[in-house]
This record gives structure tokens, C-alpha cells and sequence, in this order.
């Protein structure tokens, strides 16, 4: 579906969730996937928000729905409600023409031989969520802010095997010699050339870094990657004044990216934290037409 629809043109993502939600009062240290159940309301206005601005991909509200993560706030007896009503929400803000995507983030814990997780803890993790999701009609997934190409290869086998679509999308960081990489040292030629004989739809980069740097990221990726390529930059680097956390980068800043990230043919475009509907929409003004 997703595949079929990049073939035809580029498409608008969605923008940020969790810096959405803590605007509207969600508390530090409150997992946002629970706001499913407690907020629907805060949680549809701002996947309703992008539909409006011209996104032609939404997500759902499930980065951390997965049994791990919601363990750590003592949620994990609500998964399959904290992932059905996540669906549901999605679902009514959709236009006829928005495709919905399942996002999944990573786990949450390390994997051996960096922390006590097994590849099959992992993997059931993975498909204990992906089925919850599947189950309600999703099969197209973004697998974001992932550090380990180990554990997205994980959780792609997994979503392969069950008949989804995958994108997987990784957050890099500059370093001081210049180069950017994720967490675990991994750059994107070395994602690349992991993920290179996987038929997965699209590649990408979220979070991280803002729309500047990940324009470098872009260049990066399309050097070496000939396929279908996603960026969700952040709208800048977080700074804290007053005890906020505010966001540099403006909507202008957001469409002027998007042209230079269209001249490196990147495919879908959308934003990460900080970003709002405005930056999305400025996203949406460039691609469409083009």
C-alpha cells in the first residue's frame, strides 16, 4: 500500500506527539501512550491537526505501547486497550485519502550482550504489539528513534513475517570528528548496507538532531541508499529558558529544509519533537507542489 503509493509521488508525515501531549498537560515522567485512555480527546485533536495541515501519513499514539515499556509504569495489563484505543483515535481523525501508520519505538531495555534482554525476549515483545495492531487493521509500520540496527532488524523480521510493511528509521548524533551515528556507534552507510537486502519499504532518520543537520543525514543516506527515504527532524535542538524547553526552529526553517530535502530526492517528509502543526503544514505547502 505504502510502497504502491511512493511510486507515485512524495508524501507528508506526521509531526511530534509527545511534545504535543506535555503542552497540554501531560506530566513529566507520564508515559503519553496511557493519555489513550485517560486524554482521547487531546490525543485526536492533535493527529487531527495534521490531517489538516496536508499530512498523507498519520501515526498512532503507540511509540511505547509495547509489554516492556508500559511494565515500567505498571501498565503492562493494559496493552491491548492502550493499542486498540490508539487505533481508534487515529481512526477518526483520518481524512479518506490519510494512510495511518503503527509506530513503534525500541523496547526500552538493552539487548545481550549490552543488557539482559534475549534476541527471542525481543522478538516477542515485538510481536506481541504488532499482532495487537495488525488485529485492528494497521499494516504499515514505523519503527522509530531506534539506536540498534540489532533490534530493528528484530522487530522488521518480525513484521515481515506477519505481512506488514516496514519503515525503519534510526537517530543519529553529530560526533566530534564530523560524522554522525546512532548511540551504539552505527553511521548511515552502516545502516545502509545492513538493510540494504531487506525489502523493506523505506529507510529514515527521526529525532536527533534538527532540520539542518538532518539534511547532511539525508545527503548521507541518499548516497548510499538508492530506495524510498524517510527524515523527521526535530524543529532544532531543545533549549530551557524559565524552566520551558522551546524549539528554535520555525515553520519557514521547516519549508526551506524541505526543498533542499526534495533536491536529495528524500521521499517522505515529516517532524520530531517540537514540531507542530504549522511546521507541518509548511512541509505540506513545498511537497505538494512540487
Amino acid at each position: 500500500m505504502l510502497k504502491d503509493l511512493l511510486a507515485k509521488k512524495k508524501l507528508v508525515f506526521d509531526g511530534a506527539m509527545g511534545t504535543r501531549l506535555q503542552k497540554a498537560g501531560l506530566p513529566a515522567g507520564h508515559i503519553p501512550d496511557e493519555w489513550n485512555i485517560s486524554h482521547p480527546n487531546n490525543v485526536y485533536e492533535i493527529i487531527r491537526s495534521y490531517v489538516e495541515a496536508g499530512s498523507d501519513i498519520v501515526q498512532t499514539n503507540t511509540f511505547g505501547s509495547n509489554r516492556l515499556r508500559l511494565k515500567k509504569y505498571g501498565l503492562e495489563g493494559k496493552i491491548i486497550e492502550i493499542n486498540r484505543q490508539a487505533v481508534k483515535i487515529a481512526r477518526e481523525a483520518l481524512n479518506s485519502n490519510t494512510l495511518l501508520c503503527g509506530s513503534l519505538g525500541p523496547v526500552g531495555d538493552f539487548i545481550e550482550p549490552y543488557g539482559d534482554l534475549t534476541k527471542k525476549d525481543v522478538q516477542e515483545v515485538f510481536k506481541e504489539q504488532v499482532e495487537i495492531l495488525l488485529s485492528e487493521g494497521v499494516t504499515i509500520f514505523n519503527l522509530e528513534t531506534f539506536i540498534s540496527s540489532i533490534e530493528s532488524l528484530i522487530a522488521t523480521e518480525t513484521i515481515l513475517e506477519l505481512g506488514g510493511e516496514v519503515i525503519s528509521s534510526f537517530t543519529f548524533e553529530p560526533r566530534e570528528d564530523g560524522q554522525f551515528t546512532t548511540l551504539m556507534g552505527e553511521t548511515p552507510e552502516k545502516i545502509v548496507q545492513i538493510f540494504q537486502s531487506y525489502p523493506i519499504t523505506a529507510l529514515g532518520a527521526n529525532c536527533g538532531t534538527g532540520m539542518k543537520q538532518m539534511i547532511k543525514i539525508a545527503g548521507i543516506y541518499r548516497t548510499y541508499y538508492p530506495g524510498y527515504l524517510l527524515c523527521k527532524p526535530n524543529a532544532g535542538i531543545p533549549k530551557v529558558q524559565d524552566d520551558q524547553v522551546f524549539y528554535t526552529e520555525t515553520p519557514e526553517d521547516f519549508a526551506e529544509g524541505t526543498r533542499e530535502l526534495l533536491n536529495l530526492n528524500i521521499n517522505i517528509i515529516g517532524g520530531c519533537c517540537g514540531s507542530t502543526e504549522k511546521h507541518i503544514q509548511a512541509i505540506a505547502k513545498v511537497v505538494h507542489q512540487s
